[in-house]
């Protein structure tokens, strides 16, 4: 069971593996009643449609990262019946603050790399190393009572209608919230861009991209799309950041996106509306080059 929740691909498409290993270790644990609590416990959550875990996720994840991230929500279920062997075993004190900060983290698009720095190995890492290949991270206490914190990566972006591919997978969205499935993400930035099935898009605000020279007090340059800041940024030859902003406030937009829930006493105070980072694309220069 353990080896079917780290690399799921290997064992079918879907996720019947999943259901009958743990359908068995319940019968073999003498816990089926369980077993038919939570899978019933899905279906009130909106984790469980007509295609499973997976449909439930079609409107998350792009098609062809669902698979793994499937595979979390049984692997949850495994961790609650204690089942679930850990690579990696939080401390209270490190869940929490996992925990509290992941949801301001996602406001910006963030890598693989980033992530372990940032929060260390994962208790389970769904997906195979490859980079080509999508993959679930999860994060948990030693404690049944403490939900997995999962993060979904994939490295495919959208470049006017054609498929490119990140140097290493980027994190499209975070579950690290309790009760009703749908509501439990938050996604970055590139996760918002490729959620699925919902119309999102549309109803993003427009953008302009900003220039901020390095160590400059003010931004320089204001551009209709990148490709007119990165054109005048190589014939300056300058150094800094070329950020993407949302028309507005940068704070009240990520918000009505859904892109940030805020969730401390000092989200949406003064200080923090006037620093918020708009969350967005952002191109990193050196001598009017991407760096």
């Amino acid at each position: 069971m353990n080896a079917v929740l780290r690399r799921p691909g290997m064992y079918g498409r879907d996720e019947t593996a999943e259901q009958l290993l743990l359908g068995a270790m319940a019968a073999v644990d003498g816990n089926s009643t369980r077993w038919a609590a939570e899978f019933a416990g899905l279906r009130e959550r909106h984790a469980f449609t007509a295609t499973g875990v997976q449909g439930a996720y079609r409107d998350v994840l792009p098609a062809d990262g669902l698979r793994e991230a499937t595979a979390s929500i049984y692997a949850g279920i495994a961790h609650r019946c204690g089942w679930l062997d850990l690579d990696r075993t939080l401390s209270a004190a490190e869940y929490q603050r996992l925990a509290a900060d992941i949801g301001d983290w996602v406001t910006e698009d963030r890598t693989l790399s980033e992530a372990v720095d940032r929060f260390g190995a994962p208790s389970l890492w769904i997906g195979g190393t490859n980079p080509l290949s999508p993959k679930t991270l999860c994060y948990a206490t030693a404690s049944p009572n403490d939900e997995l914190l999962c993060l979904h990566l994939w490295n495919t972006f959208a470049n006017d209608g054609a498929e490119g591919r990140h140097p290493e997978p980027v994190v499209f969205a975070v579950r690290h919230r309790p009760g009703d499935f749908p509501g439990s993400f938050s996604f970055t930035p590139e996760g918002e861009r490729r959620r699925p099935g919902t119309g999102r898009q549309s109803r993003l605000r427009p953008t302009v991209w900003i220039f901020h020279g390095e160590q400059a007090r003010y931004a320089s340059a204001v551009f209709e799309t990148d490709e007119a800041g990165l054109a005048w940024a190589a014939e300056h030859g300058v150094t800094g950041i070329l950020a993407e902003y949302p028309y507005g406030g940068a704070y009240d937009a990520a918000v009505t996106e859904g892109r940030f829930t805020p969730s401390k006493p000092h989200h949406g105070t003064t200080n923090h509306v006037a620093a918020f980072s708009p969350g967005l694309r952002h191109i990193h220069l050196v001598n009017g080059r991407r760096d």
